[in-house]
């Protein structure tokens, strides 16, 4: 029971520190902002309503700073209790050492929230005036009425045990805002909308058996669908499907099969596919892990290959999406992470019938699709250097930081592609050269196409990246001539009022005997030869090609 009563002491005196400490705060920015601020977050409410003016502005920007001030101000006096708690033998908080801005805004709201909720409960109870005004509060006990009063201590003791509450989660609010700051806000967004095991890293498959089935990668798509095309040179069908179970019907082998998978994070849709066409467990793993490095493996029955297919964003952000394939002699598997590719020139020439597609087996149309793959990249490239001349343009006209920015972003985008392109030239050459029965000869002149068109591909990325390096030096050399040209004209105007100064300055002494200044008109003969003295200086410039 002491220790009970100890601990509502202890909240009780910590409410009331905390309410004193941040109401001088909220006074001092009342008085100079001249809005009426609440101090929780109500003031953002109200800055949500007037939005599109100014004051809305300023109401949303003081809530923000207010929760950081409530954060330092609550850890500070939690941290220090000590000194203010009457009851000792309370058991300490751990608080962490170190907080980024964005966790100390997330605990401060926390704690906004709670406190307007209490705001409202109270102003349910007794007037609002009377539970906030502290004169009227204390003049109020003194006329013998300690209504006002009482529900003040409660409020105080409330606030203790929210203060206490909300602090002694910082740690985990710092684990879940970790390493994330203001300039990362926008990507805030994205980590809300995640949700629990949407992505994984190389890192947790430490310590799992070979051939484990985890999915490494963020999950693009909800559900697991698959396109099952099947044809020869008589007949074509093709059928969209939502169960695997459908797309494992053993098949004529006169017959190509051609099964595209979207979404590789289901593990039982991979077992399944991997039993049914006998499909090595090590194999299996690397269709779901999307950060391995393009290669080719020879499996004798039927071949591996992974590709990176190169994609652009709305928001102009390069995606590199992880393609695997799986090629026998009367089957093709390709495994893709969204729904958006690059296959269908190729579905539409085997519906149609245009060229050999048709004729050829499994071999072939890996083929085309590896084509289909190789030449997007020459798409990814005409929009970067699109982007790239737009850039150029405003280097030379008006440079600005956030040109800088979209530099760098452009260099790590041809880093990526880079990396992507040169172990996707291997592949393509392995391809060509592998003595495999699946691979048949007359398939061979084709793959050694698309290899030329890797090296293409590679030889227009070097290029890429040599302008954009280039564009850093000339970025720097257009703020550097900026700024020549503004110092030249900024001294030029001081070069052309200093003899006018000079003149000023004499004629501005206060000696009692100026002869010039009892002559009639003398004030105007002044401006005249300052006027001439300004024109022969900017002729003299203009002479000189400095203006």
């Amino acid at each position: 029971m002491k220790e009970q009563f100890g601990i509502i002491l202890n909240r009780l005196v910590l409410g009331f520190v905390f309410a004193f400490v941040y109401q001088i705060f909220v006074v001092v920015a009342t008085s100079l902002l001249s809005l009426p601020l609440t101090g929780h977050v109500q003031d953002l409410i109200s800055g949500l309503e007037k939005i599109h003016s100014s004051e809305g502005i300023w109401f949303i920007t003081w809530w923000i700073i207010s929760t950081i001030i409530i954060t330092v101000i609550a850890i500070l006096i939690v941290k220090n209790k000590k000194y203010i708690y009457p009851y000792k033998q309370e058991k300490d908080i751990d608080i962490p050492q170190k907080i980024t801005a964005v966790t100390a805004v997330v605990v401060g709201a926390i704690i906004s929230f709670l406190f307007f909720l209490i705001d409202l409960i109270i102003g349910s109870m007794v007037e609002i005036n009377k539970s906030t005004d502290v004169q009227a509060i204390y003049q109020a006990a003194l006329d013998g009425d300690v209504g006002p009063l009482a529900i003040s201590l409660l409020f105080s003791i409330l606030a203790g045990f929210i203060l206490v509450g909300v602090i002694s989660k910082t740690s985990k609010v710092t684990s879940i805002t970790n390493e994330i700051d203001f300039i990362h806000i926008p990507k805030i967004t994205k980590l809300l909308n995640k949700k629990p095991g949407d992505s994984k890293t190389s890192s947790d498959t430490v310590g799992l058996h070979p051939g484990a089935l985890v999915h490494v990668g963020e999950k693009l798509v909800e559900k697991v669908s698959f396109d099952h095309i099947e044809y020869d040179n008589k007949k074509f069908s093709r059928h969209t499907k939502d169960n695997v179970d459908e797309c494992l019907i053993p098949h004529d082998e006169s017959t190509v099969t051609w099964t595209n998978v979207i979404g590789v994070h289901d593990a039982d849709v991979i077992h399944k596919i991997g039993d049914h066409y006998s499909i090595h467990p090590l194999v299996q793993a690397d269709i779901m892990n999307t950060e391995l490095r393009p290669k080719i493996e020879d499996h004798e029955d039927y071949l591996q290959i992974i590709l990176k297919l190169p994609h652009i964003l709305s928001n102009n952000e390069l995606f590199m999406e992880q393609i695997s394939f799986i090629v026998g002699k009367s089957y093709v598997l390709s495994f893709q992470e969204t729904k958006d590719d690059v296959f269908e020139p190729i579905r539409e020439r085997l519906e149609k019938y245009v060229g050999k597609i048709r004729e050829r087996r499994g071999d072939y149309l890996a083929y085309a699709l590896v084509d289909a793959i190789i030449d997007y990249y020459y798409v990814v490239m005409e929009k970067i250097g699109i982007q790239t001349e737009e850039i150029e343009e405003d280097l030379m006209q008006n440079p600005t930081p956030n040109t800088l920015q979209i530099i760098h972003t452009l260099k790590q985008e041809m880093i990526i592609l880079r990396k992507s392109i040169w172990p996707t030239r291997e592949v393509i050459d392995r391809f060509d050269r592998m003595e495999s029965e699946i691979i048949q000869d007359s398939t061979r002149a084709y793959l050694h196409d698309v290899y030329n068109h890797t090296v293409q591909v590679m030889d227009n990325i070097e290029g890429l990246r040599e302008m954009i390096g280039g564009m850093l030096d000339t970025y720097l050399s257009s703020i550097g001539n900026k700024m020549n040209e503004v110092m030249k004209t900024l001294t030029i105007i001081a070069s052309i009022f200093i003899p006018i100064t000079f003149i000023a300055g004499v004629y501005g002494t206060n000696f009692s005997y100026v002869p010039e200044l009892q002559w009639e008109g003398s004030y105007f003969v002044m401006l005249g030869v300052m006027l001439i003295i300004v024109v022969i200086m900017l002729f003299w410039f203009k002479n000189k090609q400095w203006i």
